[in-house]
């Protein structure tokens, strides 16, 4: 694969973009900024940075990624974010206004095609990414890429799993309480732990040995191993990544948490757990993957 992707990852409140030499592995000029409230002010914001980023090398194909159910042209279902998206030929825009081939894809499922395929799932043949923040992004990965295609395919629903009888908790987006979104999602560490205004804040007591803080992490923890188990079982990796800003390396939540899942698992089925490796450049590698395979 020789293509180079001029890639976007775009989120109610960022926008990431680079380079992309897949080929190598690497993301050039990558460039965070805001996002928008609109699919009109983001697309503009977004042509802004991909021109700016475009003038400092060439590019043979466009990739974009962004929440919600993605089909191949256009993004089916988005409540609550970048107003206006929902139904737009996103593919045709971006081949007009770039000039290149383009895709589009759910960033859930980039984000985990590029673990699969250049960070913590090389090597393996299956693995199930879960990516923690404001929601639960799932995506299921086989040879680097998602297990079936379409819009629903790759796991992407994982989320919306239910590990609990449905009385605790907030809703997750689906508006339902006790799924793994609901459960599990970034914002549910505060909740658990209200004498604290952040997951830093949280971490940092927790380190000091804080009860009010270790209590909420064991709780949460207890939560996400049972989420784990039931996409071990629902999917049979050989291996789990986890990533999202909630989960930074050396955060507080991972020690102990393979222990956890173990005991959910059937006899003589075991499943490898670590953290994400690629951060941000995460998605760009994978809609540069796509990408390139077109």
């Amino acid at each position: 694969m020789k293509a180079s992707v001029l890639a976007f990852d775009l989120g109610g409140t960022r926008l990431k973009a680079g380079l992309v030499r897949f080929d190598e592995g690497r993301v050039d000029g990558f460039r965070v900024t805001p996002s928008a409230p609109t699919a009109e002010e983001a697309l503009e914001r977004l042509g802004e940075v991909g021109d700016e980023i475009a003038s400092r090398g060439s590019y043979d194909r466009v990739g974009l990624c962004l929440p919600g159910i993605v089909g191949e042209r256009c993004v089916e279902a988005l409540p609550g974010k970048l107003d206006g998206i929902v139904g737009r030929d996103l593919v045709d825009w971006l081949e007009r206004r770039f000039e290149a081939p383009a895709v589009i894809a759910n960033d859930a499922i980039a984000f985990g095609t590029g673990e699969a395929t250049c960070g913590a799932g090389r090597g393996h043949t299956r693995i199930v990414v879960v990516t923690i923040g404001t929601g639960i992004g799932v995506s299921v990965l086989q040879d680097g890429r998602p297990v079936t295609p379409g819009p629903l395919g790759g796991g992407l629903l994982g989320g919306q799993i239910p590990i609990d009888d449905g009385t605790r908790g907030p809703r997750d987006t689906n508006g339902k309480r006790g799924t793994i979104e609901a459960l599990c999602a970034g914002r549910r560490i505060v909740q658990l732990a209200p004498s604290f205004s952040s997951i830093p804040e949280v971490y940092a007591a927790a380190v000091d040995g804080d009860p009010r803080a270790t209590t909420a992490l064991d709780a949460y923890r207890r939560d996400l191993a049972r989420a784990l188990a039931a996409l071990a079982h629902a999917h049979t990796p050989s291996r789990l990544v986890l990533g999202g800003g909630p989960l930074p390396k050396g955060n507080p939540v991972m020690p102990g948490l393979a222990e956890l899942v173990a005991d959910w698992l059937w006899p003589g089925y075991s499943v490898e757990i670590t953290g994400a490796e690629l951060g941000d450049d995460a998605p760009l590698l994978g809609i540069a993957a796509r990408a390139s395979k077109r």
